[in-house]
């Protein structure tokens, strides 16, 4: 594990930028608020190259389909969250809004999390960088549906041939929810990102590697898949539940995404939290304190026992 910390320092490092004063480009901060809106989603991953000896990609794709609402609940000049909202119709039941994932974009960060847990480990280690790598970068923090981390990564918008696209740094990230409780045969994935905008919404591409690291062997690629979920701006009445939604759950969530936003900033080296303390698993505690509708502070002082800094 320390080799893999070591290496992916090494290409963080390496992306050093030219110094770019100022304030964020204009049409930087339209290409990111461009995502907004109401999507019809296609969700395709797919292996492509086996790389182990003796491994043979899976035959099949993973493909979904979804109705997802992508809202602005953060606009500031050097910071922009973007909140996706799925909505779902269970038969003979009234639409559903579940919390998705969520996108943290911050102007020329210098503090980005790397994942570097195993197994159960929550671990994030805290990659410090300097303000001519940073240097005219959007950092992009996805959180998960409770609005712990689950990857960050870094770079430029690129504007040219009149088409609008971010691409990160690699970036590692735990399994995904997809393989998580399916897969024992690999420990985390290395994946580039790339946004792009499109006439009709946007794409997110995915190169993804599936890496094995454990024990004191050198890490080792299993394969490659390739990731494109594409999001299509469509009308839709499932808009409205879902925005009527975040309004009477938005402020709770608002004081639990900065709640980890400010854990995983203010962190010394590594950041890490446990998904039980005392007997209570933190999904059930979350899911008590959004009934209570808590307010930030208490939603503080509840999260606070499960966060290690160090």
């Amino acid at each position: 594990m320390l080799r893999a910390v070591m290496k992916i320092q090494s290409i963080l490092a390496a992306a050093t930028l030219p110094a770019l004063a100022g304030s964020p480009p204009a049409e930087d901060r339209e290409a990111i608020l461009a995502m907004a809106g109401t999507h019809a989603v296609h969700f395709h991953f797919e292996e492509t190259v086996a790389i182990a000896t003796g491994y043979t990609v899976k035959p099949d794709s993973y493909d979904e389909n979804a109705t997802e609402i992508v809202t602005v609940v953060e606009d500031t000049t050097e910071r922009i969250t973007l909140q996706h909202l799925l909505v779902v119709r269970p038969k003979d039941k009234d639409p559903m809004v579940i919390k998705h994932w969520a996108q943290i974009w911050t102007w020329e960060d210098t503090e980005i999390l790397d994942y570097c847990g195993e197994d159960q480990m929550h671990e994030w280690q805290c990659v410090r960088l300097t303000p001519g790598q940073a240097a005219g970068t959007w950092s992009q923090l996805v959180t998960q549906t409770d609005d712990t981390p689950r990857y960050e990564g870094y770079g430029k918008w690129i504007h040219e041939n009149g088409e609008s696209y971010w691409e990160s740094s690699p970036t590692r990230r735990p399994l995904p929810r997809r393989e998580y409780t399916k897969r024992e045969d690999y420990d985390h994935l290395l994946v580039t990102n790339r946004h792009s905008l499109t006439a009709t919404g946007w794409v997110h591409h995915q190169d993804n590697r599936k890496i094995v690291d454990r024990g004191d062997g050198p890490a080792t690629t299993l394969c490659h898949e390739s990731g494109l979920n594409t999001y299509n701006r469509t009308e839709s009445e499932l808009a409205t539940v879902a925005l009527d939604w975040w309004k009477e759950h938005g402020p709770f969530w608002d004081g639990v995404r900065n709640f980890w936003l400010e854990a995983g900033e203010t962190a010394p080296a590594t950041f890490s939290y446990s998904t039980f303390k005392d007997g209570e698993a933190l999904s059930k505690r979350i899911a008590q304190l959004e009934s209570d509708a808590a307010d930030a502070a208490t939603v503080r002082a509840a999260l606070t026992p499960y966060v290690t800094a160090e």
